[in-house]
């Protein structure tokens, strides 16, 4: 299976001298949501030590007893410009994907943008690819960001702390408790500072 080849526009890149060497982030087109899809299982299986899923009678992780395939992320590619499905890329590899909700999509009124959804696959952790993402994402989308977690997630908990202060163009607050997604730990600023 041959790898689509992207837009320039739709490229944001990071690179430094460690490895990976370069992170990419391509916003994904139905024609390539397939590659999203195909990483999804890995993602659903990496959060159900914390959301408690359990495989149904049909071996899905789902809390729909009468689901027989994996769901996948859903109707992402429908919204450009509201929408927004990246693929992470590590070296122009696969390494995870990023989506990122705006306008109607969001869990709360007072915000611009939101990751709704982050996966870097474990070959890639703790060599910086996922916080390269995360800072070029957020680079890209100025405004008033709001990001969460489940509160028994002790390493996206420390990711997010480390990571968030290198993003952030003003204070951040932490808090815990209740949220349209659940009991989650939230993190919100203000983006707008350059890479550093």
């Amino acid at each position: 299976m041959k790898v689509p080849e992207y837009a320039q526009p739709d490229i944001l890149r990071y690179s430094l001298p460690m490895q990976p060497s370069e992170i990419e982030l391509r916003l994904t087109t139905e024609a390539d949501a397939y590659i999203v899809g195909n990483l999804w299982p890995a993602y659903v299986h990496d959060i159900a030590q914390y959301s408690g899923t359990k495989p149904n009678a049909h071996g899905v992780l789902s809390s729909d007893p009468d689901c027989r395939e994996w769901p996948g992320p859903g109707d992402w590619w429908s919204k450009p410009g509201v929408l927004f499905p990246y693929l992470v890329l590590a070296d122009r590899q696969p390494a995870g994907f990023l989506l990122i909700s705006s306008g109607p999509y969001l869990p709360s009124q007072d915000i611009d943008f939101c990751v709704h959804e982050f996966f870097v696959a474990h070959g890639f952790r703790g060599k910086g690819a996922a916080a390269r993402a995360i800072r070029l994402a957020i680079a890209s989308h100025p405004g008033a960001w709001e990001v969460v977690t489940y509160p028994s997630a002790a390493d996206p908990i420390r990711f997010w702390r480390k990571t968030l202060p290198t993003c952030a163009s003003a204070g951040i607050t932490e808090t815990q408790g209740e949220h349209p997604w659940g009991t989650k730990v939230i993190w919100r600023f203000q983006s707008g500072v350059p890479l550093q």
